[in-house]
């Protein structure tokens, strides 16, 4: 057992005490209790890295790192003030490919292994196919970023940086629904939804995800309905949600704005509703009727709370 205070005045520290004595500074969710979750410094532009045909290029920018090849670790600092680039391989004459570019922390002064104390930026090919997935990242790595190669002749390759940020204790972590899924929870983390409009924030409170706001999810909408006979039913009109907007199916209220129509929502699910409208006039048609709807969703789990 080792007890690192830092730091009194005479007292040597080791590089891996320093890293440990920080460990109460790291954001959760990581799940390691001397490291943290890995991730770029918030507010890093999604260009930092770009690739051509020919090459990959890594902007100044910075990153904290758990390479996790052992509990004691701990996280390290990572960062580069020039540009830094690199050969990408030629396109395939038959299929895409995805490539990857990251960051591998190598310090052997741990017991990691790897026979150097280096954290290199790399790159690593992957294979044409006509589904192509990325390589598997390589131990004590931060994936960077993925690159996606069209075939020979398809145009430019285009980037997409790893979105992983990394916050301090009491941060509040950037994450989309994946990420958010795959972290080790606690009570009281707190994460803000990257793939939702208007980037709302979710808490664990020990049982599931609470969004910040009056309800979890909200959406709404209109359409003009005409042609509804006298005591007849028109439908079903299949209104839509926007994608992702709910996680459960939600409560759905529909108004018309005629007296004699009576609008109902059927068929709820989490991307939509069928909307089925009825002439209560025994002696009239209704030539046309409007009808609005808001859909609510409660809690993560709940339509209703």
């Amino acid at each position: 057992m080792t007890i690192t205070f830092r730091a009194p005045d005479g007292v040597e520290l080791t590089a891996q005490q320093w890293r440990q004595s920080g460990a109460a500074a790291h954001g959760g969710g990581s799940g390691r209790q001397l490291g943290g979750r890995s991730g770029l410094r918030v507010g890093t532009p999604s260009n930092v890295l770009t690739a051509t045909s020919t090459t990959w290029t890594l902007g100044p920018c910075a990153a904290e790192i758990d390479p996790g090849a052992a509990v004691h670790q701990g996280m390290y600092g990572w960062s580069s003030d020039a540009n830094i680039t690199g050969s990408v391989t030629a396109a395939d004459a038959t299929y895409a490919r995805k490539d990857i570019v990251y960051i591998q922390v190598n310090d052997s002064s741990s017991g990691d292994g790897s026979g150097a104390t280096t954290a290199p930026v790399l790159y690593l090919a992957g294979t044409a196919a006509a589904s192509p997935t990325a390589p598997a990242l390589p131990a004590r790595s931060f994936l960077v970023g993925t690159i996606s190669v069209p075939v020979a002749g398809g145009g430019t390759p285009t980037v997409a940086l790893n979105p992983a940020r990394y916050v301090a204790a009491g941060g509040i972590l950037p994450v989309d629904l994946t990420a958010r899924d795959a972290l080790t929870k606690y009570d009281m983390l707190t994460v803000q939804r990257t793939d939702v409009a208007g980037r709302p924030l979710e808490t664990w409170d020990g049982g599931e995800w609470v969004r910040y706001s009056r309800s979890y999810a909200k959406a709404s909408g209109s359409a003009a309905i005409g042609g509804i006979g006298a005591g007849g039913t028109a439908g079903p009109f299949l209104q839509s949600f926007p994608a992702g907007r709910f996680s459960v199916a939600p409560v759905v209220i529909v108004n018309t704005d005629q007296t004699r129509l009576v609008a109902a929502a059927a068929d709820i699910t989490t991307s939509g509703f069928n909307l089925y409208m009825t002439n209560l006039s025994a002696g009239s048609s209704d030539p046309v009727g409007k009808m609005s709807w808001v859909a609510e969703q409660m809690t993560a789990t709940s339509a209703t709370g």
